[in-house]
């Protein structure tokens, strides 16, 4: 009963914390830069860290209530069959009562409404000690079952609401998160393609990679949004019609060699034992995706060992 009455209380008091919603409203971001927009998702997701722990808070006490309600019903079986017998035994006291004449004051006690419970239990003086004691006891026994009873179905309906209202509130916070991470990534490209100007160039496969500028590294990934080293390769060459594999050393072999004052704008370049792979952009400058910490940029030609030159 004490335990119950923890978790509810727990419950109880964590519905009155004001909602999380309020707190997460709509930011409708203005960030004019990526710094700032990167600002409001961190402070995001230091919101949503404080709503997901109170997720997982509730998480327990549910676990908490569940096993209650569990060993409760483990119960139920025997504490039904008390409640029955006991019930036998109020309607042998009611049976003697009326032979007494008695029967009046005993049925008041039965019919009674339960919030009168105490009040009932004081007309049992009236009746034989044992009667009394006997009545009394089973009362108690049906009263205590019920009110459990009535505890756990108020418990469960309770946490089911915290618990969704907490859902909820994570739902909404993640897809705040996601839509800022979004403008991120459009704010991010549309300053690197500030920063480096348009491409004026008749390569295609440098435009195409001019176009990238800002997408997201993402490890296996050919487009259209995010890259690998080769994926990006391979997508800028494809604008132009030529095919290649979506691996360096595969794109290492399906290019002729070429040395470095021969390099010309759609080139590539390969580093680092053939594990990685770049476009070269003209003025000792190349277009590579480099990896997850970053995205898709313009760089130095000798950014790393280079291994050669290569024109598909």
């Amino acid at each position: 009963m004490v335990r119950t009455r923890r978790i509810a209380a727990a419950i109880a008091a964590a519905a009155l914390l004001p909602a999380a919603a309020a707190l997460f409203t709509s930011s409708q971001a203005t960030a004019q830069t990526s710094d700032e927009i990167q600002d409001e998702i961190d402070a995001q997701h230091s919101e949503l860290e404080k709503v997901i722990e109170d997720y997982n808070a509730k998480q327990e006490e549910l676990e908490d209530a569940n096993q209650l309600i569990a060993d409760i019903q483990a119960q139920l079986p025997a504490l039904e069959a008390a409640g029955l017998a006991a019930q036998d035994r109020m309607a042998q006291i009611a049976a003697t009562a009326y032979a007494g004449g008695d029967f009046a004051m005993v049925n008041s006690v039965l019919a009674g409404d339960p919030s009168d419970f105490a009040d009932r239990l004081m007309y049992l003086s009236t009746l034989s000690e044992a009667d009394s004691v006997t009545l009394q006891d089973s009362l108690t026994q049906i009263e205590e079952l019920e009110t459990r009873q009535a505890e756990l179905v108020a418990l469960q309906e309770s946490a089911d609401e915290i618990l969704a209202e907490i859902e909820a509130q994570q739902d909404e916070i993640e897809d705040e998160i996601d839509a800022l991470e979004a403008e991120y990534d459009d704010v991010v490209r549309e300053e690197y393609q500030e920063e480096w100007g348009d491409y004026t160039g008749d390569s295609a496969v440098v435009a195409f990679a001019y176009d990238q500028l800002g997408d997201d590294y993402v490890y296996g990934a050919d487009g259209p949004d995010t890259w690998d080293c080769s994926g990006l390769t391979q997508g800028a060459w494809g604008a132009a019609g030529v095919s290649l594999s979506h691996n360096t050393e595969m794109q290492w072999n399906e290019t002729a060699r070429i040395s470095r004052s021969e390099l010309q704008p759609g080139d590539l370049v390969f580093y680092n034992g053939l594990s990685h792979v770049a476009i070269y952009i003209g003025d000792g400058q190349i277009i590579h995706a480099p990896n997850s910490t970053t995205v898709v940029k313009i760089a130095d030609l000798d950014i790393m060992g280079i291994d050669g030159y290569g024109r598909p």
